[in-house]
């Protein structure tokens, strides 16, 4: 008998829930209780003695076993509330034994005591003599000392008064210390503090324990904000900042509200909105919206909803847009099954930014210290999804040219679960969007229709098995043969050599300008070459992808890979010119093959019919494939 099993057979879900909660009809089957997890006047929790479970049928919409009660009521993991009730049995768990990660938690526990110090240690600067400068900055955007202390902010000083040095003098566990990131090694090989002469913020996990640091630099330093590197307690993609003070009012209020930064959240929480998490950088990720869909309650009559409210510049805006595409993988329409076993699916909104008197877009954290009530009120008005890309998509480029129109359409397109459209929502939004451009219905249909054809035919060959993972879409005619795999990888060829170019040599950049993202076939090439002609540089780009963990791996591969098949150097600018200027041409004479291939397709389709812009287009299209495949220098091959 397992220990699991053998606490089941000395305990009932009564024996807990009792420690816990006055519960009403003892006599009963099915004993009642005020729900412990939020607030209530007539009681919704209910304890199942047949099934040995309890459930809350109001607000929270959460139930279990009796594991599952302890471990939402005490905050605590499975293995802690185990130990809990073993111990209520009457049994003394031998954990050594049953569990090899014992070691593990030891480490864990170190790492949080540490971290738990050197948030001590900041605080205490703060308040005196060397964090005057900081305290003062804080105080201009509204923190004051005793609300620094309850958010956890202090000062990491430089000079003598290091946090190495207090570590030292206290005997601080050195491996966790290390472990820890608080400090780092310099190229003399002697330690010093991961953050000095920086504001820091203490980063707790939905426990409240301290597992890492946001720092922000004071004046002109550079980068604005460090975040503790990545340890075993510490993963920046996965945790939500706040999410301790947030989950309560996330739960009760059936909505969750992301904003960008540790400041919005601060700000949101000391002004009683609540409900509110940082993602801590410039993109949402899939982790970050699982942690909040486990806290959101499951109600089918009211579904919950996530708003993402991010930094009103281009680069929030780029982030949202990155967070979205994350949304509509993760919490697209899905079944109860495909969620957790989710009944209600989450809605996912987009918040517009607050406008200022003078028409600038506020921060969050701007916006809700000069008018919180403004800023509720742009989050009730949140977009739909769809709405939000289709006006970002068409602000951003120029639809009045042909590849402006093509860009805009194939970053929209994703975002119509349906085309043809299947219901009176999906026409309407298609509606206006034909409306906004200038196109009939029927014609959009047919160019949306085409764009996931040849969106999907590009992803099968990318990825083989994805016809096996991916959900069925109703479709009309039939989907394009995908393209062979080995044609796929002679495209990615010449995509990739020619984005070792560009990251290898600054001045390559200008000789793709006929090149666009769409040309390329994968979507972490098309990003890599999207945000490197954006920033003109490898470290602009590095910096514009540092939460893309796919997106850096390729550009760390590439940026090593020789031009030459000889492994030689190349210095000679006019021969790294020409390869880049052959790379392009190749890339973009690939991007027309494939479009040429798939109208014929189209055209097949519809008993070989062709509309008379559809062959003006092909002309165009065979004349510009004969040009770019003139013989020209060939590229290298890896």
């Amino acid at each position: 008998m397992t220990l699991v099993d053998e606490v089941k057979a000395r305990l009932t879900i009564v024996d807990v829930v009792s420690d816990y909660v006055a519960l009403e009809n003892l006599s009963s089957r099915t004993p009642k209780a005020l729900c412990p997890f939020h607030d209530e006047r007539t009681p919704s929790f209910s304890i199942s003695l047949e099934h040995d479970s309890w459930r809350c049928w109001g607000a929270c919409g959460v139930g279990g076993g009796m594991f599952d009660f302890v471990m939402r009521a005490d905050g605590i993991e499975f293995k802690e509330a185990l130990e809990k009730l073993a111990l209520k049995a009457g049994i003394e768990p031998n954990f050594k034994d049953e569990y090899s990660d014992n070691r593990r938690r030891s480490r864990s526990a170190a790492l949080h005591e540490v971290n738990q110090i050197a948030e001590d240690f900041f605080t205490r600067q703060l308040e005196g003599a060397q964090g005057r400068e900081a305290l003062a900055y804080l105080e201009s955007r509204g923190i004051d000392a005793q609300t620094a202390r309850r958010r956890g902010i202090g000062y990491a000083p430089g000079g003598v008064n290091s946090l190495i040095a207090y570590l030292k003098s206290i005997a601080a566990d050195s491996q966790a210390v290390v472990q820890s990131g608080l400090v780092v090694k310099g190229n003399d090989d002697a330690w010093r503090d991961m953050f000095t002469n920086r504001i820091t913020i203490a980063i707790r996990d939905p426990r409240g324990k301290v597992i890492g640091f946001g720092a922000r630099a004071m004046g002109d330093a550079q980068p604005k904000y460090l975040n503790t590197h990545e340890t075993s307690i510490f993963n920046k993609s996965k945790i939500l900042y706040g999410m301790h003070w947030a989950s309560d009012a996330i739960r009760a209020s059936g909505r969750a509200i992301v904003v960008e930064g540790y400041m919005d959240v601060i700000a949101a929480q000391e002004r009683g909105f609540k409900n509110v998490v940082a993602c801590m950088g410039t993109a949402v990720t899939s982790q970050q919206l699982q942690t909040i869909s486990t806290v959101l309650p499951d109600d089918p009559d009211n579904p919950p909803s996530i708003v993402l409210c991010l930094d009103a510049d281009e680069a929030g805006q780029q982030a949202t847009l990155r967070g979205l595409q994350v949304a509509l993988s993760e919490f697209g329409r899905r079944t109860a099954t495909q969620t957790n076993n989710r009944r209600a699916p989450i809605d996912i909104r987009i918040a517009s930014p607050v406008v200022s008197e003078h028409g600038e877009a506020k921060d969050p954290d701007e916006a809700i210290r000069n008018n919180g009530p403004e800023w509720i009120a742009s989050i009730d008005q949140a977009d739909e999804i769809i709405d939000f890309v289709i006006r970002t998509s068409l602000s951003s480029h120029n639809t009045a040219t042909e590849n402006g129109l093509d860009a805009a359409l194939n970053e929209v397109e994703p975002y119509f679960e349906n085309i043809p459209p299947h219901t009176i929502r999906e026409q309407r939004k298609l509606n206006s969007l034909g409306e906004q451009l200038g196109i009939a219905i029927d014609d959009m249909i047919h160019v949306l229709t085409r764009k996931r054809s040849a969106r999907e035919t590009v992803q099968n060959a990318s990825n083989p098995d994805n016809n096996s993972r991916r959900s069925p879409t109703r479709r009309t005619g039939t989907t394009p043969p995908a393209i062979p795999v080995a044609i796929a990888a002679i495209q990615a060829r010449w995509e990739s050599d020619l984005l070792a170019c560009m990251l290898q040599y600054d001045y390559a950049i200008d000789h793709a300008a006929n090149v666009e993202p769409y040309h390329f076939t994968d979507p972490v090439r098309r990003r890599v070459f999207q945000e490197l002609r954006i920033a003109g540089n490898l470290e602009g780009c590095v910096g514009r992808i540092e939460s893309d963990i796919e997106a850096l791996s390729l550009v760390k591969r590439l940026k090593e890979v020789p031009l030459s098949p000889t492994d030689e150097t190349i210095e000679d600018q006019a021969a790294i010119i020409q390869i880049a200027e052959t790379c392009a041409k190749r890339t973009r004479r690939e991007y027309l093959t494939r479009t040429k291939k798939r109208e014929v397709q189209l055209a097949k389709e519809n008993g070989n019919m062709f509309r008379e812009e559809d062959m003006i287009t092909a002309v165009k299209t065979n004349r510009e494939i004969r040009e770019l495949a003139n013989p020209q220098h060939a590229a290298p091959t890896h």
